[in-house]
């Protein structure tokens, strides 16, 4: 598919100030220090994830905080909970800009006006734009249930819709977006201990009905054939596909029951070019 245009409502913050570098450091999953830009967890104390943010460095020194699915205020409260004698600073943009998603096969070329970053979307090539708000875009538009569709049907996990304050992101297929070197942060403790003992309970899966006409829906609850017991919940659908989180042990292949008739579960849920 060629390239083309979403508008989707993402969250823009500036975090600014002396101490902003080594703010963002101790805060969230990423190191910061690494790329232009990164994609991070903002984690519990507990290790759950609480919020989805690209991290990118300005030529000013600032930093903006892209956040999909998350409002202002919301992520305002989570950036800013642990911010006590700090010199940082956070500012609300998302009014300044038209926000987007430009995927598809090919490169884009923008405008020196537009700021454009490598992003999660989808499972074809996507980029976050910020665009001037008088912004007319050069590739035909799409609608965003389109994404959604792509986004699920290729397994690509999304915060909070498949993990949120009860999961952790390996359970997720988040890992890429944790650091283990970078030192302390909040929920490090928890995200070495799983790098180190390697189990998990649970594990984010691609599903489907068997039946075509059936459509998914979340939170419906899957079961053991035998015993009936629930060991997974749907969490996001595309028509009769989704992505489930389901108990580890089950494998590709593996027939479930719901209300809905037999689930099918397929390969674990991943990130795309991480």
């Amino acid at each position: 598919m060629a390239l083309v245009f979403t508008a989707v409502d993402t969250t823009v913050l500036r975090l600014k100030g002396e101490d902003v570098v080594t703010y963002l450091q101790g805060q969230c999953t990423a190191d910061i220090r690494q790329t232009p830009s990164v994609h991070a967890l903002w984690l519990n104390r507990k290790g759950r994830v609480l919020a989805h943010t690209l991290v990118a460095a300005e030529p000013d020194g600032s930093f903006l905080l892209l956040a999909p699915h998350c409002q202002p205020a919301d992520l305002i409260s989570i950036i800013s909970a642990n911010l006590i004698a700090d010199d940082v600073e956070v500012v609300d943009e998302t009014q300044r800009w038209q926000r987007g998603i430009i995927w598809g096969q090919g490169q884009p070329e923008v405008s020196s006006s537009y700021k454009i970053f490598p992003s999660h979307r989808c499972g074809e090539n996507n980029w976050e734009l910020l665009s001037p708000l008088d912004f007319v875009s050069p590739w035909p538009l799409a609608e965003e249930r389109l994404l959604e569709q792509n986004r699920v049907l290729t397994g690509v996990p999304s915060v909070p819709q498949d993990c949120g304050e009860q999961e952790f992101p390996q359970e997720c297929g988040l890992e890429a977006w944790v650091s283990y070197q970078k030192g302390c942060y909040c929920g490090q403790e928890v995200m070495a201990r799983i790098h180190a003992m390697g189990t998990l309970r649970r594990t984010l899966r691609r599903v489907s009905t068997s039946e075509a006409m059936v459509s998914l829906k979340t939170g419906l609850e899957l079961k053991n054939l035998i015993d009936h017991k629930v060991v997974g919940v749907v969490r996001s659908v595309s028509a009769h596909h989704g992505l489930a989180l389901v108990s580890a042990e089950l494998t590709s292949g593996a027939i479930l029951s719901s209300d809905l008739g037999p689930i099918v579960l397929g390969e674990k849920a991943t990130l795309v070019n991480s």
